[in-house]
């Protein structure tokens, strides 16, 4: 079994650095996402402060009401004023909930534009069906805010598009290689290009002003680790790990853009999160119900 460097020296992350600069294609950070990042860090702000920032910006507000009326968040359907949507919400749904429409907008909307072969339908699909398990598992183990889990898991796999947006035939040609090696995609990503997508969705995040959290999230969920999870930056990683594994256990990749199953330890990632592989089981049913009920972010 293979898992990904734990580390990223400094002259390669230059390098990556260097890409993302170089990408002319690449949407530089959105002033609302500025702006919602900058409510998360005052710690005097509020959910009136968010439901203002996310008021002021027509296209995300119309996005983030009708996900708020999907019956992923609510059954209620009369969700029409950002407002009472927070408050009835909940100020931290909100906001990973406009995180997520604004980045998603953003490069996954840049990918589509653009001339590669990338099945980004597929990649998207596959990072909703992630994070909508992430979220759930969340719930199993108690963390403290599943909401997060969520996006760290709808992002997870956000290098790959960046990739796609940097070298899109030399990224096709990675992928097709993928399948005829049967090595980890990580692993031909670093042949070519000398870093994988996780550390380039990391060094996204960093140049994006995301969380530590989330910029874990993107880094570090190919990394093995031995033991349960004793942080919440750690276990956030853990349950996009084991989110990201059932999505390909659970929901066979339609594409060569997820992974072979059988290339992780399936015990340790259940233990990395706290949980049993015969819990998880027997909760597969209500896992499969809460990736039916966030389709509503597969057409954003």
């Amino acid at each position: 079994m293979s898992s990904l460097p734990s580390t990223v020296d400094q002259k390669k992350m230059l390098s990556i650095h260097a890409l993302l600069n170089s990408i002319d294609d690449m949407p530089s950070i959105p002033e609302t996402l500025i702006e919602i990042l900058k409510v998360l860090d005052d710690p005097d702000s509020g959910a009136s402060d968010l439901a203002e920032v996310v008021r002021l910006d027509a296209p995300l507000m119309t996005k983030v009401l009708r996900l708020a009326n999907s019956p992923y968040y609510s059954q209620r359907g009369d969700l029409a004023d950002i407002h009472r949507c927070v408050a009835v919400l909940g100020y931290r749904t909100v906001r990973q909930v406009a995180i997520c429409i604004t980045v998603a907008s953003s490069v996954v909307s840049a990918v589509a534009g653009g001339k590669g072969r990338l099945d980004y339908r597929e990649l998207w699909r596959h990072s909703v069906v992630t994070g909508a398990i992430a979220k759930h598992l969340a719930g199993m183990v108690g963390y403290p805010d599943p909401e997060e889990v969520f996006t760290g898991g709808l992002l997870h796999d956000i290098g790959k598009f960046v990739l796609e947006l940097h070298s899109p035939r030399e990224y096709d040609q990675v992928i097709a290689r993928r399948a005829d090696s049967g090595l980890p995609l990580w692993v031909e990503e670093e042949k070519d290009f000398g870093f994988h997508h996780a550390a380039i969705g990391s060094a996204f995040a960093q140049s994006w002003r995301f969380p530590e959290l989330l910029v874990a999230c993107f880094g570090q969920h190919h990394e093995e680790v031995v033991g349960r999870a004793k942080s919440r930056i750690e276990q956030a990683v853990a349950l996009v790990a084991l989110g990201d594994y059932l999505a390909n256990t659970m929901e066979p990749p339609r594409s060569d853009l997820g992974f072979d199953p059988k290339q992780v330890d399936a015990l340790q990632l259940h233990q990395n999160a706290g949980l049993e592989i015969v819990d998880v089981k027997g909760c597969l049913n209500e896992i499969r119900q809460a990736v039916g009920l966030a389709s509503g972010y597969m057409e954003l």
